[in-house]
């Protein structure tokens, strides 16, 4: 009789191949969507990163002019949005400087800025409207902003009860949101100009309307006049959107509304 080899090697048989590419594959679909999720969660925490980096900014902004930054207009020698006006403030003077006092100037206005992206918004991949005007996903709030001369001690309902910044996709319905856009139009980087209609919840393009704000997700992430980041929940009433964006309407609203 033969002795065992302790050198024999033993084969999967196509059964035993079949079981363990099963497993194999099922562990990858039960981790996929753990891995989204993180993603989603990392990219979430970018824009709100992003969202209180540019609330800073115009909080520095007010300190040196005394007022906010116009929402679209000159002050200071600059003329462009508030997007513009707050360069020196996110890093940015080189590019300012390079603008010679205007935005439409150099080709800065379609610099893309990586600051002003939020990273889960995939109507605009390549932040460019067109290859010449750079997009972004963070606008201002007009009744805060407005000519500006608004000041701080003008928000009578408290800094932390009134919108400086929301979300709109980079590209809705054909129109883009754009950083460095000059002038009092869909496109311009604003909100609560042309409506004060509540924000779309993630809206399909042919939806979209370049009037109001859109959420990337369900619901919209917000920058308060106090330099906070906030989630405003899609539930939230049209009236307490509005109460939130104008500064001195003297109304409250259900702290429930805000996470």
């Amino acid at each position: 009789m033969r002795s065992p080899n302790k050198h024999q090697r033993f084969a999967f048989s196509a059964l035993q191949l079949v079981v363990v590419l099963a497993i194999l594959l099922l562990g990858l679909a039960m981790l996929l969507p753990i891995i989204q999720r993180v993603r989603e969660a990392a990219s979430r925490s970018q824009s709100d990163n992003n969202l209180r980096q540019i609330a800073l900014a115009m909080h520095s902004y007010h300190d040196t002019y005394k007022a906010f930054p116009p929402a679209v207009g000159e002050n200071a020698g600059q003329n462009g949005p508030a997007h513009f006006h707050i360069l020196p403030f996110i890093e940015q003077q080189n590019l300012l400087q390079a603008a010679d006092g205007a935005s439409w100037k150099n080709g800065t206005y379609g610099i893309v800025l990586e600051l002003y992206v939020d990273p889960r918004d995939e109507s605009s991949p390549d932040h460019l409207y067109k290859n010449w005007l750079a997009t972004t996903n963070y606008p201002v709030n007009w009744m805060v902003t407005k000519e500006g001369k608004m000041r701080i001690v003008n928000i009578t309902d408290g800094t932390s009860n009134t919108l400086m910044y929301a979300q709109r996709y980079q590209m809705c319905n054909g129109q883009p949101t754009a950083w460095g856009y000059p002038s009092l139009h869909t496109w311009a980087p604003i909100f609560a100009y042309y409506s004060d209609g509540k924000f779309q919840s993630a809206p399909s393009q042919e939806r979209c309307d370049p009037r109001l704000a859109q959420s990337i997700g369900r619901d919209i992430l917000v920058a308060l006049c106090d330099g906070s980041v906030r989630t405003v929940s899609e539930s939230i009433r049209p009236l307490t959107w509005y109460y939130l964006c104008d500064p001195a309407d003297g109304n409250p609203f259900p702290a429930d509304d805000l996470d």
